[in-house]
């Protein structure tokens, strides 16, 4: 059994597509160190349902594990842990592709450094929340009186379970960490999508969890350089600059990649608050 064991989340309403591109990336770029895999196959009926992930997988040492589709993509990765007797544990979702060579090498050198609890690909300092109510004069008066009071209901959700911004965390598209840190980890239901949401950014999330064990959080870059959680707008990684520091990609950067100046900006602000007013404005009063 390797020390290292990669886990990754095959989900069938996805298709065959985001398997392929991740595999390819897995392929192409190099892990750097031994370890195992494990592919987590999602709402699938069993062996017979899987050829064709199976044939692309031809000639890659994998071991398979079958899950209901119940649940997001974290629930799958507990009761992998649960399973596993691996040291430490690498999670990649669904959508995640492999940026560069000795990728694994790069989380690894940092997830095993003493006082280290938890790596990732990429964090954010941002807190989801309520958009605003609509008061459009066309709603119907009930509408107009009913949609402030679930607002503001809504609105006592969020402030009761997501700290204020800035709230860091990392992203659980791709991250490690040791097997006993995710066995401790409290995570309690994870049926709804906002179940996930409050575990990977809420006040009890796993960022949050490791920190209260009195470990520290870093994001790793494509540079193999370690960042703590102030110094994660300046990675280059997540929602900032040209990403070029990216280590692992995934749906959510691909969409920053896609988006325009303006979009980029909104995405920034979010992920980041006014850092880069902050900076371009140091920028514009130098000489």
């Amino acid at each position: 059994m390797s020390e290292i064991c990669v886990v990754h989340l095959v989900r069938k309403k996805n298709g065959t597509e985001p398997f392929r591109i991740f595999l390819e990336s897995y392929l192409n770029h190099q892990a750097g160190i031994e370890h195992t895999l494990l592919i987590i196959y999602k709402g699938f009926a069993g062996k017979s349902d899987v050829a064709t992930y199976e044939n692309l997988l031809a000639g890659i040492s994998h071991t398979c594990l079958f899950l209901s589709d119940i649940g997001f993509d974290l629930r799958p990765y507990f009761i992998a842990a649960r399973q596993s007797r691996s040291k430490y544990l690498c999670f990649l979702n669904s959508f995640s592709v492999i940026l560069d060579d000795n990728w694994l090498l790069k989380l690894y050198s940092h997830i095993e450094k003493p006082g280290v609890g938890l790596v990732g690909a990429t964090g954010s300092w941002g807190r989801i929340g309520p958009g605003p109510v609509s008061t459009h004069k066309t709603l119907p008066q009930w509408k107009k009186i009913l949609r402030p009071l679930v607002w503001r209901l809504v609105a006592l959700y969020f402030k009761i379970y997501f700290s204020p911004f800035p709230n860091p965390h990392i992203r659980t598209n791709g991250f490690m960490i040791s097997n006993v840190n995710m066995r401790n980890i409290r995570h309690g239901l994870i049926f709804a999508k906002m179940h996930a949401f409050r575990l990977e950014s809420g006040n009890n999330s796993i960022t949050n969890q490791i920190k209260k064990m009195g470990l520290n959080v870093i994001v790793v870059g494509k540079d193999g350089l370690g960042f703590d959680e102030n110094e994660w707008h300046a990675s280059n990684t997540f929602w900032t600059s040209k990403q070029s520091n990216l280590l692992i990609a995934d749906n959510q950067t691909r969409r920053f990649e896609a988006a325009d100046t303006q979009t980029q900006s909104f995405f920034k602000i979010f992920a980041w608050g006014g850092v880069f007013d902050q900076q371009q404005n140091k920028k514009s009063l130098s000489p």
